[in-house]
């Protein structure tokens, strides 16, 4: 059977290359366009035909719910001469516009078979996350008491640490009072000590002022003395 491109097949049909592709959106139920592995779209006879009736009761002007039930009749029609039971050595020659549903039923046990795997996979991937999202929810409640655990450790931590700067401080600080304390005493002990010094200082100044004024008056005593035995000698 000859096979046609997209392109090949909307310059038989004589329209855009677009408007099949809309169609085949449009009447997807009804129209099956297989695939080759790369994706490209294969088209044939059966199909071209198709589509050229759509193309007809379009220009028509018969609406897209006519045309759906226009579909729908012919493969009811194509369902029954499927049916047909066939006799034992009886030979029937399909009708070429059933020949396209070799590739119609093709296509429908891909897309079945997809839909299954897709399901699975789905399934799949739903049970890796619900693992995932578990195992995310140990770890995050983990590193929350983990958290909480090394909040307190912190916290107590900084408790220590502050009593015991507390403490030194206090330390200090009564080191500096006794400190002062002592630097105070002993200031006032050298000022003690420098009056002591200083009125000791002016006693013996003043014994020795004492001490040359006894010695003057004594020495003009001698003095007068010697003057007085002088006139009496002569």
């Amino acid at each position: 059977m000859k096979s046609y491109t997209l392109k090949e097949a909307a310059k038989k049909v004589k329209v855009a290359p677009r408007v099949l592709k809309e169609w085949e959106k449009e009447f997807a139920q009804y129209i099956t366009i297989p695939r080759t592995k790369q994706g490209a779209r294969i088209y044939n006879d059966a199909l071209l035909e198709q589509f050229a009736k759509i193309k007809q009761w379009f220009a028509e002007e018969k609406t897209k719910q006519e045309i759906i039930q226009y579909l729908q009749a012919e493969q009811q029609k194509q369902n029954v001469g499927l049916e047909t039971t066939v006799m034992e050595g009886e030979v029937i020659d399909i009708p070429r516009p059933l020949r396209h549903d070799t590739y119609y039923i093709a296509e429908q046990v891909a897309r079945t078979m997809k839909e299954e795997i897709v399901g699975e996979l789905k399934k799949e991937t739903t049970e890796v996350l619900e693992q995932a999202m578990k195992e995310m929810k140990l770890y995050v409640d983990e590193i929350r008491e983990n958290s909480v655990s090394t909040k307190q450790e912190i916290h107590d931590s900084l408790t220590q640490y502050t009593k015991t700067l507390q403490q030194e401080t206090e330390e200090i600080h009564e080191h500096l009072e006794n400190v002062v304390t002592f630097l105070q005493e002993e200031k006032a002990k050298r000022e003690q000590e420098r009056k002591l010094y200083e009125e000791q200082i002016m006693e013996r100044e003043k014994a020795f002022r004492e001490l040359v004024v006894s010695f003057r008056q004594a020495a003009a005593n001698t003095d007068t003395k010697r003057s007085n035995k002088w006139w009496k000698f002569w």
